[in-house]
């Protein structure tokens, strides 16, 4: 059986997935950021007023959709016609058909906040349609990182102190203990000196 960890996944990063679930059996898909917190459980924090949330709470169930193409984001934004869906395989929900593979969930836990969920889901199916990975931003926000690194003698010191202390905040946030956050501390020593 594939899992979590067989698609690569690391416990504590946060990755972007595309969420699929159905709206009144009309496929809905939306990008979101996932956590792994064991490789059986993943957890997401909603925001009150999602549909995704509202699907999510009323089915208890719903897939998560590999992107490793922006392309694929954008059109779950803002070119929906783009995004075509088949039957999940053990659950009721649709999936992706052009995402290199589904994760599919059933919800274990809900926790409510003051102005978002906090929810749980158990991984019950994983289809691996072909090669992709789960998109975890540490990677690109680290290129992005160099290539400012390499203007440092043309941009104002305050403004290449910001940029790379948000990056290396933002790489600690989705990939803790990674070799991304080890680099981008390294970068911002030598950067900042």
């Amino acid at each position: 059986m594939n899992t979590l960890e067989s698609l690569g996944l690391k416990k504590k990063w946060l990755y972007e997935v595309i969420i699929s679930s159905y709206d009144h059996q009309v496929p809905h898909a939306a990008p979101f950021g996932m956590r792994v917190e064991d490789f059986e459980t993943i957890t997401l924090e909603i925001f009150k007023g999602s549909n995704t949330l509202k699907n999510i709470l009323a089915a208890k169930e719903f897939a998560l959709n590999a992107v490793d193409d922006p392309a694929i984001i954008y059109n779950a934004l803002y070119s929906k016609e783009n995004i075509h869906f088949h039957s999940a395989e053990m659950i009721n929900a649709p999936v992706l058909m052009h995402s290199s593979s589904s994760v599919e969930v059933k919800l274990k836990n809900i926790v409510e906040k003051k102005n978002r969920f906090l929810l749980e889901a158990k991984v019950v199916h994983i289809t691996i349609r072909n090669d992709g990975e789960f998109t975890n931003r540490a990677k690109s926000l680290m290129l992005e990182s160099l290539i400012v690194s390499t203007r440092k003698n043309l941009l104002p010191k305050k403004k290449l102190e910001s940029l790379l202390k948000e990056n290396h905040r933002v790489i600690k946030k989705v990939a803790p203990g990674s070799k991304y956050e080890t680099l981008m501390h390294s970068l911002l020593i030598d950067c900042l000196r």
